[in-house]
């Protein structure tokens, strides 16, 4: 009696979908991609205009696994795999028509202007705030934990830059695996930044 494999159809051929098909693949599983426009990447393109590039989806990636290195392996793309430049860690994030640089460090937050100074306030709040019930999105588990600037300033921007996603509409569990984990383990994120500082030592 022959024996038929199952046909999997991935919707979508973004970044999410084609590395769905690609790992399918690899465990021969006989996949389909359906896409609805006529190039894949989903909102990931590379745009060229007037001498500029522009990235119109994700121009990062945090490294939060070997996969990542294995994908781009299987890809042949260990030539174009480059890991940010330190030069860049200074971001800066636009607020009421003015580049104001990210704070890296306490005393830079405390002298920021990126955030008021109730918003400032609020994070001594944050050790006092219990786990949450429900499984939440990015959004909703900052702004219990931090307050709103931070989903504002801070966090919006740069899921912007990783998923060109909302933080409204991504889980923190899936898309912040480590950030949920420390409200899981330690109850909070200053208790698990401090708690998980005195593991590794």
């Amino acid at each position: 009696m022959e024996t038929r494999r199952a046909t999997v159809a991935v919707i979508g051929a973004g970044v999410s979908g084609l590395s769905v098909a690609h790992w399918l693949n690899k465990r021969q599983v006989n996949v389909v991609v359906l896409e609805k426009e006529s190039t894949v990447g989903g909102t990931m393109k590379t745009v060229r205009e007037s001498g500029f590039v522009v990235e119109t989806g994700p121009n990062n990636a945090l490294e939060t696994t070997p996969l990542f290195k294995e994908l781009i392996a299987d890809c042949g793309l260990q030539g174009q795999f480059t890991y940010a430049s330190p030069v860049g860690e200074k971001r800066y994030i636009l607020r009421e028509g003015r580049l104001i640089a990210l704070p890296l460090s306490p005393a830079s937050f405390i002298a920021s202007r990126l955030f008021c100074a109730s918003a400032k306030l609020r994070l001594l709040k944050e050790p006092f705030i219990g786990r949450a019930e429900n499984e939440e999105s990015v959004a909703e588990f900052v702004v219990r934990r931090l307050g709103r600037e931070f989903l504002d300033y801070a966090v919006d921007p740069f899921v912007a830059g990783i998923f060109a996603g909302q933080a409204e509409a991504l889980s923190v569990r899936a898309a912040f695996p480590r950030l949920y984990a420390l409200e899981e383990k330690y109850g909070g994120l200053v208790k698990g930044t401090i708690g998980g500082r005195r593991e590794r030592k």
